[in-house]
């Protein structure tokens, strides 16, 4: 039978229109879908921890304008080499397929299966397309004037949220108040996921921390510092605000905005603000640590974070072509601490001083994969690590001794380099004039499990693998070189060591200073023990104990107590026993410590657990 429908002639002019148009629109509405239901908490795990943010409204549609129009060329060549084949017709099917596949995945992952996604957007894109093939020289007549409203509406979005940023940076520096005179330049850094064991001036036997060993020795190591969690995003509230997790409850939802943060401190002393992350999963804006600084980079600082993060066909090639079907072992879209490094100067430079940096590093994180030669450094055989991956969902793998210790190779020639970089970022500051006058703090978030109670990675347990940290404090002339402070302490410390240190008041925050340690202001026996906390992690690996309830715990000067919802309690002695094997729970000797750990720890939160 004859259609009634002839396919009209289409040039690639027409082609590439409908390419343009089709892209513009499947990314404006991706943005909005993104941002619209990440905001409302009813995106799936996975892709409510992708990049999302403000930027995501153009991102978006930028990054589906350039993917359809590459389709576009693909149909338009074939026009040239096979003329007589209806290859618009083609294209209105494939792109109202991309279309609709694009908005119902964003919608409907984790709900159903992908194949009844697929299935779904075929049958919906099919009636689109029956639709279209009636009215053909209408829509492709509206879709070619709607093409620079399209267009338009990306440009705009472009210029409100990256001009608007811009902006509000100048404005609010412009009006913050005069610092004291004199006031020092405040760097911290990050680097997420690593034990203090693992570092030479913490008794590691391998050289892995030259540099840092000689900012310790140049300045003040805490060598028993407590993370208060042991994954990212409850532990970098926790280093903004000063306050434990059961007080700022920022650990499966972002932090409010119910306490004030290091940065809006620093703020009101007259500081210029920034924050760099690494992390580009939990110490995001999104997860709610922009706050309090002018300036914030976590995504988008990248082509590959761009497309990997911002579009969802960057997402589906990422978790089911690279990581499933082509086994890629790395992270993309992974920042080095050269890019922060770099990207952290630049803006130093910009304003003029003094200014409070935050940064992150996320070389030693999962998977350990370092640039060469830190990769191999210290490995036995080629291309350690990588096994150990959450990103491809290996939380935890089962591991020979010898494959354990391939990782653990890796993971510290990503120390190696790491060092390197704090070396190479002393270097350039000082090479700039900005090193005279600046207090350098390094520590970790959290560390990491390396079989220890056949565990791997960290947000698993509270023992001391995943909460034992390393702390220095670099401030010339202002406090002691070579000090070794040995009391265990928190790192929720560090906003009001901050404050001491640059002569303001760190009563603003609840936490005790450093400074009374450093200055032997404050005996030991008068510090407060400091206690971690993590939440049922609902899905994690099954050995994982965090899989199984909440987890609480407080160290003090020579024993670990920790409180399973479920499994109940575990009391080790972390100085003479720091693998912690040997429970001390019923051992009368250790009754009077058991009952003075319980007391504090319903003190500062109530009833937990029903304990007795």
């Amino acid at each position: 039978m004859k259609s009634t429908h002839p396919q009209l002639p289409a040039s690639s002019k027409e082609i590439f229109t409908l390419a343009a148009a089709a892209g513009l629109i499947a990314g404006l509405v991706e943005g909005a879908l993104l941002f619209g239901l990440a905001r409302a908490n009813l995106l799936t795990w996975r892709l409510e921890h992708r990049a999302y943010w403000y930027e995501t409204l153009w991102i978006a549609p930028l990054v589906d304008l350039v993917l359809f129009m590459l389709g576009g060329a693909v149909f338009a060549l074939g026009r040239r080499l096979l003329p007589r084949l209806p290859l618009k017709r083609v294209g209105w099917g494939a792109f109202a397929f991309l279309v609709v596949f694009d908005w119902l995945f964003i919608l409907l992952f984790g709900k159903v299966s992908v194949v009844a996604i697929f299935i779904l957007a075929a049958g919906i894109a099919y009636q689109v397309f029956s639709f279209v093939v009636k009215r053909e020289a209408v829509m492709t007549r509206r879709l070619t004037q709607a093409l620079p409203w399209l267009a338009g509406v990306t440009v705009v979005l472009f210029l409100v949220i990256q001009g608007g940023g811009w902006l509000n940076e100048k404005i609010r520096t412009a009006r913050l108040p005069q610092a004291a005179p004199g006031a020092p330049n405040v760097i911290v850094i990050i680097v997420d996921t690593l034990r203090a064991d693992h570092l030479s001036s913490y008794g590691y036997e391998r050289n892995t921390s030259p540099f840092m060993d000689r900012l310790a020795a140049e300045g003040v190591r805490f060598e028993t510092a407590i993370a208060p969690s042991s994954w990212t995003q409850p532990s970098h509230a926790s280093l903004l605000t000063g306050r434990y997790t059961y007080e700022h409850q920022a650990e499966l939802t972002p932090l409010d905005d119910t306490y004030p943060t290091i940065g809006e401190v620093m703020q009101a002393n007259g500081y210029r603000t920034a924050g760099f992350s690494a992390n580009t999963l939990f110490f995001t804006r999104r997860q709610g640590h922009g706050r309090g600084f002018l300036h914030f980079e976590d995504n988008y600082q990248s082509l590959t974070d761009v497309f990997f993060n911002s579009s969802l066909y960057g997402f589906l090639f990422d978790f089911y072509g690279l990581r499933k079907v082509l086994n890629y072992e790395g992270v993309p879209t992974r920042q080095l601490a050269s890019d922060i490094n770099t990207a952290a100067l630049n803006w130093m430079e910009v304003g003029g001083e003094p200014f409070f940096v935050f940064m992150n590093y996320f070389d030693v994180h999962d998977p350990y994969t370092p640039p060469e030669p830190y990769r191999s450094k210290y490995a036995s055989v080629p291309n350690p690590g990588g096994l150990v991956n959450g990103f491809v969902e290996r939380y935890s793998p089962s591991l020979t001794p010898e494959q354990i210790q391939s990782e653990m190779d890796a993971y510290d020639g990503a120390i190696a380099y790491v060092d390197d970089q704090i070396k190479a970022l002393f270097t350039e500051l000082e090479r700039r004039g900005l090193l005279e006058n600046t207090i350098v703090i390094v520590a970790a978030d959290h560390g990491e499990s390396f079989g220890e109670h056949g565990i791997l990675q960290h947000s698993a347990s509270l023992y001391w693998q995943e909460i034992h940290v390393p702390l220095i404090v670099w401030a010339p002339g202002r406090v002691p070189a070579g000090k070794t402070v040995a009391t265990p302490v928190s790192l929720t410390s560090l906003p009001p060591t901050i404050l001491a240190l640059i002569g303001a008041d760190p009563q603003l925050f609840p936490a005790q200073p450093l400074t009374l340690l450093i200055n032997e202001t404050v005996s030991p026996s008068d510090w407060r023990n400091p206690i971690s906390e993590l939440a049922q992690m609902v899905g994690a690996a099954e050995v994982n104990p965090s899989t199984h309830g909440a987890i609480k715990s407080v160290v003090g000067s020579e024993m670990q107590y920790i409180a399973h919802e479920t499994f109940g309690e575990e009391l080790y002695n972390w100085r003479e026993d720091p693998q912690e094997t040997n429970n001390l729970i019923n051992d009368p000797a250790a009754r009077n410590a058991l009952n003075g750990f319980r007391l504090y720890l319903k003190t500062l939160l109530g009833q937990l657990f029903q304990l007795p």
